[in-house]
């Protein structure tokens, strides 16, 4: 069983990054870290907040089949969607994991990356602040 508190006791923080590109090819994660990032965030909840204010920003509002027997229909991108997202977004960030995030869109991709990274990952003055 995983401790809601491995991301505090490693020491991480996340870097945030949006990208948006054609559908082959994207940064990697070196790539990115070399970057300034878009927003700094210091708790899983944040990126999970984060993840969803761009999720909802980006996401075409496209109608699809929802699993299960008498699921019915839903939308990419409605608030039945980003809940579920979100709440798995933060527990992946509690364990101290990166995040990515790719939302297709008519004419290109945006990928939403949350980079989880340590003082030593990081090159960034953002830690006198802490």
């Amino acid at each position: 069983m995983h401790d809601p508190a491995d991301w505090r006791r490693s020491g991480k923080h996340w870097h945030a990054y949006s990208e948006i590109r054609q559908e082959q090819g994207s940064s990697t994660r070196v790539d990115r870290l070399a970057r300034e990032p878009d927003e700094v965030l210091r708790n899983p909840r944040d990126v999970a907040r984060w993840l969803t204010v761009m999720s909802r920003e980006h996401s075409p509002r496209i109608g699809v089949k929802l699993l299960g027997e008498n699921a019915g229909w839903g939308h990419v991108g409605d608030s039945g969607h980003l809940d579920h997202d979100r709440a798995a977004d933060e527990i992946a960030a509690a364990r101290g994991d990166s995040v990515h995030v790719s939302i297709s869109r008519e004419h290109d991709r945006v990928d939403l990356w949350v980079e989880a990274v340590t003082v030593d990952d990081c090159p960034e003055g953002h830690h006198e602040q802490e």
